[in-house]
């Protein structure tokens, strides 16, 4: 069954509150047994903070349900990467998400420098296992093949990573309907059919010179299923915009965000720190719970500010906010200028 989103989706808003702030660039979390997170953070961006990006653990505060107390570092030192200069929008690249399964914890870590590569959270400070080129953005540990799956948004591919082998190139993405590449952001493991869910942002039309950065289709965004044993691909949902996250609940719904409802104010080579949304319109993405069975589409948050990373916890959802250069000024809504910041939401489902 395919499922379209609709213009105008069914709103279900749930109670949402800001359970970490003061973040750079949060991206992946991944819960423990004990209800603690480790978050991955991409860094700052800022050109004298070269090697700021970091991993952390959030232990849950005993006296207040849902909330976390301050972070602990377990590892830094990590490069982060701005891509302004080259993308025309707010994009930095480093630490990208981490995922647990085996006995292990991983992280993968974009290095277009040193070269990228799937961390080993059991070292201190974490190893490297295995090593990529290009862009290594989410990370899943896939139980049946006992094995770890990445996408690469540069390239189009899933990949794969099993000890004392090389990177396996699993699957290579078609370009979509109008041309453009496919540019897979995340992937999750679904149980029910042993394949992967994989959303699809859709990347630049490349058709109009004067809206490099923000030239891209509407609504032109998917989740696919991919079964990595034969290759096959079959769309699961379109009408998407600009999809990132992806997370599956336990009653089989799939959880997607949306990074924002349109693109405008690209940073061009010039830029000289005006408050300007950056390409992505900031403060306007979603969360969207999508019913597999029925292919109802329910909005459960809206007015996030560029998410990009989900976890599911008990009866909550974590929501990692605010890509960018960290400290930047940035257009809120009721024309108020606030400065560029990371955060952690939790949102009740």
């Amino acid at each position: 069954m395919l499922i379209h989103v609709p213009a105008h989706p069914s709103e279900t808003l749930c109670a949402s509150s800001v359970v970490a702030e003061g973040l750079l660039n949060p991206r992946g979390l991944c819960v423990q047994a004990d209800g603690s997170l480790l978050l991955v953070e991409a860094g700052s961006g800022l050109p004298d903070q070269t090697f700021s990006g970091r991993i952390s653990r959030l232990r849950p505060d005993p006296h207040s349900a849902g909330a976390y107390l301050p972070a602990q570092i377990l590892a830094d030192g990590f490069r982060a990467m701005n891509m302004q200069a080259r993308m025309l929008r707010d994009e930095i690249m480093g630490l990208s998400d981490i995922a647990c399964g085996d006995g292990r914890c991983l992280a993968s870590q974009t290095d277009y420098v040193a070269g990228s590569k799937l961390l080993d959270l059991q070292y201190t400070p974490p190893e490297p296992v295995f090593h990529s080129r290009g862009n290594l953005n989410a990370l899943c540990y896939h139980p049946t093949r006992r094995s770890w799956l990445a996408v690469k948004p540069d390239t189009n591919q899933l990949v794969e990573f099993i000890p004392g082998q090389d990177e396996r190139l699993l699957v290579q993405l078609p370009d979509l309907d109008q041309g453009q590449e496919a540019v897979p952001v995340t992937l999750v493991h679904e149980p029910t059919t042993d394949a992967v869910l994989i959303s699809l942002f859709s990347g630049e039309l490349h058709s109009d010179p004067h809206r490099k950065g923000i030239d891209f289709a509407d609504k032109a965004g998917q989740v696919i299923r991919v079964w990595p044993d034969s290759g096959q691909i079959d769309p699961l949902i379109d009408g998407l915009q600009l999809p990132t996250g992806l997370a599956l609940c336990p009653d089989g719904n799939l959880l997607v965000l949306e990074l924002c409802d349109s693109l405008q104010q690209p940073l061009p080579p010039d830029w000289n720190g005006a408050p300007l949304h950056g390409g992505f319109t900031r403060f306007s993405g979603r969360l969207l719970r999508c019913n597999l069975h029925t292919a109802d589409v329910t909005v459960l948050a809206r007015d996030l500010d560029t998410p990009s990373n989900l976890c599911v916890v008990d009866g909550a959802v974590l929501i990692s906010e605010g890509m960018g250069l960290t400290g930047r000024p940035l257009p809120a809504p009721g024309g108020r200028i606030v400065p560029l910041g990371g955060r952690v939401r939790r949102v009740v489902i």
